[in-house]
């Protein structure tokens, strides 16, 4: 993150806490213009990607050169598993942050699959793979925690999409995870609780969880995107809950309902995200917006114009809207 964006945040959270009036705030971020690339931010995906790859090249370069049963397996993974945890904490001491929490987020990449190998040399045939995930999940929270590494609590946020999902088809005796978010309800209801976690996580970061700051950002993101997806797809199929017999047609009513909701919802956040100077908020309000605006058009309104007008249509109002929004960005740039 380079100095101004760093400003930019502090200036934002400021007038959130309403320490900054809003004229202030304004003059004061003038003085710190944004530019079109991170190259920080640029470069720790470089980091991260160089840190999966290697790795992938060296289990390639083990497999050619050993013959590795499961028990084998098992222990070299929990081998790598420690070691990485342990270059993290040497990175960290030698004031690496980035590279020492992307060390650490392999390593709790590993232990999921080190997880997945042993279920396999102690399976009892039950087939209860979800249950691996939930215990992936309780350690990789911990971890999060105990060092301070938001990276992991990003895939914490994985394994519990995939184990949540995996649970319900599991437990719903399809025996495997339906992509098309099986009991979209209940995606919906788990995602309200984390955005609550999220947003409690946000205002005890001011105070005894300063030293998590930042982790906020995660919970209501990953709860957000958990109750936007539901929601879409409520408004789109209704409630939905199973994966046999024919097609059911949801009721009109229905689908009114659950649009109105997801509206709801979108334009909550933008006034929110508008309100508080919060970002993510605004992102998430009108990206779905969007999304919603247009699975409403080509679902209800492109079948009659057919497909012809309806791309011309709808490509062209992105165009104006992408080209009206540079227009906005540019006005509001200091000069």
């Amino acid at each position: 993150m380079n100095r101004n964006r760093i400003a930019r945040t502090e200036l934002d959270q400021l007038l959130r806490e309403n320490l900054l009036d809003a004229d202030t705030y304004r003059k004061v971020a003038a003085l710190y213009p944004l530019g079109r690339w991170d190259w920080l931010s640029l470069g720790r995906w470089f980091l991260l990607f160089g840190a999966i790859s290697a790795a992938a090249g060296l289990v390639t370069l083990l497999r050619s050169l050993f013959v590795f049963t499961l028990l084998h397996l098992a222990f070299g993974l929990a081998l790598a598993a420690g070691g990485l945890f342990v270059a993290g904490r040497a990175l960290g001491q030698r004031r690496w942050r980035w590279s020492a929490l992307t060390a650490e987020l392999l390593g709790g990449g590993t232990l999921v699959g080190l997880s997945f190998v042993l279920g396999a040399i102690f399976d009892t045939g039950s087939g209860d793979w979800p249950a691996l995930l939930f215990f992936d999940l309780i350690v990789l929270l911990a971890l999060s925690y105990a060092l301070n590494n938001v990276l992991l609590l990003i895939l914490s946020g994985v394994v519990f999409f995939t184990w949540f999902g995996g649970e319900t088809g599991y437990s719903s005796g399809w025996g495997a995870y339906w992509f098309g978010m099986n009991y979209p309800l209940r995606f919906l209801g788990m995602a309200l609780l984390i955005a609550t976690v999220g947003f409690a996580h946000l205002k005890a970061e001011h105070g005894p969880w300063a030293v998590y700051r930042g982790f906020s950002k995660v919970w209501i993101s990953f709860g957000l995107f958990l109750a936007e997806m539901a929601l879409w797809l409520l408004s789109i199929f209704g409630n939905f809950d199973t994966i046999e017999g024919s097609w059911r047609e949801a009721p009109a009513g229905e689908l009114v309902f659950f649009n109105l909701c997801c509206a709801a919802l979108n334009i909550g956040l933008l006034q929110a995200g508008i309100r508080y100077s919060y970002r993510m908020l605004r992102a998430y309000g009108a990206t779905f917006f969007i999304i919603q605006a247009y699975t409403l058009f080509f679902t209800y309104v492109g079948g009659y114009l057919g497909w012809l007008f309806s791309l011309l249509i709808g490509g062209g109002s992105a165009l104006g809207l992408a080209l009206w929004l540079e227009s906005r960005r540019r006005g509001q740039a200091p000069a």
